[in-house]
């Protein structure tokens, strides 16, 4: 049998990592037609552990033939792979609540900091390195394998590898998915009977045809019917500004009013969770200072009854890591996600459409840079990945909101490679979420010191 090697780089996380080997485990052709080694790759040794003790139990449970190892060096684990699977953050919820607080402290209005906005500047530039340690390893070890990445700011690291390696790379994301869940609906349809085209930016993707695949009929006429009649309050913080936007430009967007709205300089006017992320006293409580506690994040109000907002469960993180970890066969599923999908495509050279992928444009969606990273549908087979070409073009004003990230990405890659604090200014300044000039200048100063020990060395030139 053929040979496949599958790494997975961030194997320690929480979540990422048993969604992929669970996917793997299921998959019949991969435990019979191939002779399958899968490496598991973290930093920290203690969360590595973890999971190879979960999924080695777990193979074993279903018989599975895979090689499966365990290391924290980095080229020992790349080294013959085809694909390689990245997600990766380090003291994630610390870094990112500084994200999100640094920048409004300072005037700007930005209402998630992870993907857009002057936070996701910093998340940029801390991921930006260890994904480029990987990719660089990659041209050493593993040349022709291609990277799955799963890490945010998705659309910016994508396209800064893509333009600073010759490493293979694609995006994935599933707030497309996200968006359609939504359409249904409001149409009171199945999501299968559905057929549609969209893309855009990642987390900033507009819906450009929707049909039902039944009949071929036109859905749109129906949406607006049925968006009209809807409560205007419902699901509010998570939808009342995508029903704005799409009043305002024509197409519905996805995947929801959080990350949307980290790309326009209006999203405060509806969401309604901003006053509960990262929610913390600034009275009683000094951030990040030593002993102190991160504030707790929360993607949105909703699922929070009273009692669990005032009596939390007695549940400690440690105790629910364990229980995460806790193998039981019955609860194995696949993720839904499209990492293992591709790999069988590619590997086994069959043709299967994606929802949405992250790449390089080369033309699908017309009026933005070749080279800038999009997110569309697209194909997968033996050849690769490529980006299916949109057939209806954006509004102008979304093609123009979508141009300034394309700048700001650029601008982040010159920041990173030139060591500037000066070009990230022209970056922060160009955002629709700007602080002004005397605060964006302090702030970046701020930012550079609370994240030194893991931001790139920055200075003024």
């Amino acid at each position: 049998m053929k040979k496949l090697k599958v790494t997975l780089v961030g194997a320690g996380s929480l979540s990422f990592a048993l969604g992929a080997l669970q996917d793997i485990v299921l998959s019949e052709r991969l435990k019979y037609q191939v002779d399958l080694e899968i490496a598991l790759m973290d930093i920290v040794e203690e969360n590595l552990n973890r999971t190879y003790t979960y999924a080695t139990e777990m193979f074993s449970a279903f018989s599975h033939p895979a090689k499966i190892t365990q290391t924290t060096n980095l080229e020992e684990a790349l080294t013959g792979a085809d694909f390689v699977i990245v997600a990766i953050e380090v003291n994630r919820y610390f870094y990112w609540s500084q994200d999100f607080h640094i920048p409004r402290r300072y005037g700007s209005k930005q209402i998630y900091g992870e993907n857009g906005g002057p936070g996701s500047m910093f998340h940029t530039l801390r991921n930006l390195g260890p994904m480029l340690k990987i990719a660089r390893t990659m041209e050493k070890v593993c040349p022709e394998a291609w990277i799955i990445n799963f890490t945010n700011p998705e659309a910016k690291l994508v396209e800064a590898i893509s333009k600073l390696t010759s490493i293979k790379m694609v995006g994935l994301c599933h707030g497309l998915d996200m968006g359609i869940d939504q359409i249904s609906q409001f149409l009171e349809m199945d999501r299968e009977d559905i057929g549609f085209e969209g893309g855009g930016l990642n987390h900033f993707g507009f819906f450009t045809k929707i049909w039902n695949k039944k009949t071929g009929e036109d859905l749109y006429p129906l949406f607006n019917e049925k968006e009209k009649k809807a409560d205007r309050l419902a699901q509010f913080d998570h939808i009342g500004l995508s029903r704005t936007m799409y009043r305002t430009y024509g197409y519905y967007p996805y995947p929801g009013t959080n990350h949307i709205g980290e790309y326009v300089s209006y999203a405060d006017d509806f969401y309604a969770g901003l006053s509960l992320q990262y929610r913390y006293d600034p009275i009683r409580e000094k951030l990040w200072e030593k002993d102190s506690r991160v504030p707790d994040f929360i993607y949105s109000a909703s699922g929070h009854t009273l009692d669990k907002e005032l009596f939390p469960d007695d549940m400690t993180q440690e105790e629910w890591i364990e229980e995460t970890f806790k193998f039981d066969k019955d609860k194995v599923q696949k993720s839904n996600e499209y990492a293992i999908p591709i790999i069988e495509s590619i590997f086994f050279d069959d043709e299967i459409q994606l929802n949405s992928v992250n790449m390089q444009n080369n033309g699908a969606i017309k009026g933005l840079p070749d080279d800038m990273v999009v997110e569309t549908q697209a194909i997968v087979n033996g050849q690769g990945i490529k980006l299916i070409p949109m057939t209806v073009e954006l509004p102008t004003a979304i093609i123009g909101t979508i141009h300034i990230q394309g700048t700001i990405h650029k601008l982040l890659l010159e920041a990173f490679v030139e060591q500037s604090k000066t070009k990230l200014l022209q970056a922060i300044l160009l955002d629709p979420q700007a602080p002004s000039y005397y605060q964006a200048c302090a702030m970046i100063d701020e930012m550079c010191e609370l994240q030194k020990d893991i931001l790139p060395k920055l200075e003024w030139k």
